[in-house]
This record gives C-alpha cells, structure tokens and sequence, in this order.
C-alpha cells in the first residue's frame, strides 16, 4: 500500500528531471554510475540499539546497562532493504532526513564504486487524502463558529506520591465542571464540551523486585486499589458533565504491546454505565462532527527520538504524517501485536487534528500537503509535572493551553523534602 504511494509520488517528483532517471524495481539491480530512483524501507544499522542479547542477560542476572536516551552514534548506517536485499545509503542529503526504521521511502542517486547508493533526493508517501471541511469554522451569518472545545489531557498519573500533583487533578476536575473560580472562569469552561484523557492517568505498578517478599507466594498487602477508585471518582464527576474519552498509556494496565487495547469499563465502577464515557485504544481515531482526530500516548514518538540526533519532537510528528505511519520503529525496538494481512499503524486519512500525549514539553504546530491536506499536530505534556492542559477548536483548529498552578504546594513540598 505504502510502496504504491511512494513509486507515485517518485514518479510524480522525478520523472521530468533532466536525465531522465529510470526506476529500478529492485535495489540490487541498479547500475554504476546511472542515475535511478529505488524504493524500499529503511532499516538503520545501529551499534547502539537495543538487542535480545541484552533481555538474555537480564534474565541471567548479568548487570544490564543504564537505559540510553539516544541511540544514535557516528558509525550508524542507513540501509534500504525489498525481497532482493540490502544496499547503504550515503549522502548528506541522507544524514539530513532524520530517518528511522521502517520507514517506506524512495531514494533517487547513483551507485558509487564501493557499491553504495549516494542519495541526492529522497521521497515519501507524503500526507494521505483528506475529508474537506469548512474553510473558516464560521456559520451562515458569520457570527459564531461552529466545532466545539475539547479538552486535551496527558498524564495524571493518579496513585503517586505528590500532593501537588494530586490536589492539580482535582482541580482539574473542579474547573471541568465549572466549579472552580469566578463568573469569568465559569463561563470559559462551560465552553468546553468533551475531555480526551491521552494516556498515563494512573502511575506505573510497582515494579517486581521492589515488591516486599513473603514465603508463600505473592504479598496481597503490596497491591493499592486507591489509584483506579480514584480515577474512576473524577471519571464518574466528568462523564456527568461532558463525553469523556479515555486512552491508555505506557503506565496504565493495559499491555505493553501496541497497539494497545481499550481499558475495561468494568474496573472504572459506577461509570462505566455512563453514556458519555468511552475506553479507547492507543492509537485511536475519534470522529466529532467536522473533525477526525488522530491520538496516540506518546510512546510512537519517544522512540523515535532516540534514533535521530535532534531534539524536535514536533518535527517527529510532523514527519510521521509525511511517512503516512504512526510506529514505523514497531517491531524492532517498540513493542507491538503481529499483523500478517494489515499494518494498523497505517495513516489512512489525514487527520484534522493530531495529538500526542506524555511529551516533555507543549508544542503546536500546522502541517499542510501538496493536495491542500491540513492537519493541527499538538504535543500534550505530562500534567502531574506541568499542570498544563490544551483546548483545541474543531471548527477552526485554533489552540489554547491553560496551566493549573500549585506554587504554594510545591515551595512546601520542596521545604519538605530538604
């Protein structure tokens, strides 16, 4: 699917250039010297990357090595691979692309005489056809605008042992269903008509070798139900006020494996007989009249951070949309179910807005195709850490941050610790 793409768009790119570059069907039948377009996918050959080798030896109780927060080194190699074989792609026009595994690309050069490929374009499948929507979010008359504000929420993390980070929840929840603050407030909240919680709302489980020995098999003592009654208290509060979406995250018990599935209802209580709550999957799409949403937790983007030497977590994003895949590191170093006859982290359509929660910091920004396609990429952060919170307008794709502060809380908090 994504290769047919590709060899369009190549041909589209390349096929009026002068010379006249042919397409080889195959890597490894390109010819010195001649200039040629091949497609393939790109597999990054990385001294640094994680291997089985290494979960072996854990399990052999040999030292594991501290978890690197990049996995990228001067001696890394990009490869392009299809049912022929491998051929390494060279090139500045290669180093400057930030690619990473999996990524479906055609690559236009020549072969060197040490059998590389020097790369002087490349070419992607680029964004994916999209739904038109109304231009400026306006009605008839041009006095109100039509969508609605949905609220963008990232990383509760209910169950840990911060205050602060508790008392910013509840606050949260207090000025959700308009109970917090004046007139002003009241009235910018009441705004607000749907909730999409992306992922880690509870905080991760204790970890296996933290939990306490007994003799006899596993200590019950050691387990808190506190962390989902919790949640499901500010889930039952919310749903009665507003639809309520709720993702999984990297945190919650929900499998580590993407794509992950929906959380039960049945472990949220009361709630789950709510009709405006509804468990999602990580990714998910959530389609509002006018707007198709794209959502993932966070854990698609932090992979890819580590392969490439940039810090721009909005240009990851923005280059997924490009690649037309959500995950194209599953499965060599993300976790992620086998799909023999589909690839579900595939981008069919291109989303009106796409989100990724559990970032370290906030960012937004437009990505616009060559056919028109619009998309508002938003990175959530983490709101037990930053107190911040996003508002997105369906209508007119406008976007707002509201921060919840707890300056008194943490300078105590802080005494406290000292």
């Amino acid at each position: 699917m994504l290769r047919r793409a590709v060899e369009q768009r190549a041909r589209e790119k390349w096929s009026s250039m002068e010379g006249e570059p042919k397409y080889c069907k195959r890597v490894l039948d390109v010819q010195k010297g001649e200039l040629c377009f091949i497609i393939g996918t790109i597999y990054m050959d990385m001294p640094l990357k994680p291997n089985v080798l290494e979960d072996i030896s854990k399990d052999h109780w040999i030292a594991a090595p501290p978890p690197r927060p990049k996995i990228f080194s001067p001696d890394d190699s990009v490869m392009l691979e299809d049912e022929s074989g491998r051929v390494r792609l060279v090139g500045e026009r290669v180093s400057k692309a930030h690619l990473v595994t999996g990524v479906i690309m055609g690559a236009l050069g020549a072969e060197t005489a040490k059998g590389d490929f020097e790369v002087v374009d490349v070419c992607f499948a680029g964004m994916p056809p999209q739904t038109e929507r109304a231009e400026d979010g306006m009605d008839v008359d041009g006095e109100e605008r039509k969508g609605e504000w949905v609220a963008l929420v990232s990383g509760l993390d209910i169950g840990g042992s911060s205050a602060p980070a508790d008392m910013r929840v509840q606050l949260l929840v207090e000025y959700l269903t308009s109970e917090l603050g004046g007139e002003e407030d009241e009235g910018e909240s009441a705004r607000i008509s749907r909730l999409i919680l992306a992922g880690n709302s509870l905080t991760p489980p204790i970890r296996q070798e933290e939990i306490s020995k007994k003799r006899y098999g596993y200590d019950s003592s050691s387990y808190s139900a506190t962390p989902t009654l919790t949640l499901s208290s500010h889930l039952l509060d919310l749903s009665r006020t507003m639809p309520v979406h709720l993702m999984p995250g990297a945190s919650d018990p929900a499998g580590a494996t993407l794509p992950q599935q929906a959380l039960p209802k049945a472990m949220f209580g009361e709630v789950r007989r709510a009709s405006g709550f509804s468990c999602e999957t990580n990714p998910c799409w959530i389609p509002l009249e006018g707007c198709l949403m794209l959502g993932v937790g966070g854990q698609t983007i932090d992979d890819i951070f580590k392969y490439v030497d940039s810090s721009d977590r909005l240009e990851m994003a923005r280059s997924t949309l490009l690649w037309r895949h959500i995950a194209p590191t599953a499965p060599d170093t993300l976790w992620c179910h086998p799909f023999a006859d589909k690839d579900p982290f595939i981008i069919p359509r291109t989303p009106d807005v796409y989100f990724v929660g559990n970032q370290p910091a906030f960012e937004t920004g437009m990505v616009r195709g060559v056919e028109g396609q619009r998309s508002r990429v938003i990175l959530l952060p983490r709101f037990s850490k930053t107190g911040k919170f996003v508002l997105v307008h369906t209508g007119t794709l406008e976007v707002k941050t509201l921060t919840i502060s707890l300056e008194g809380w943490e300078e105590a908090e802080s005494v406290c610790e000292d």
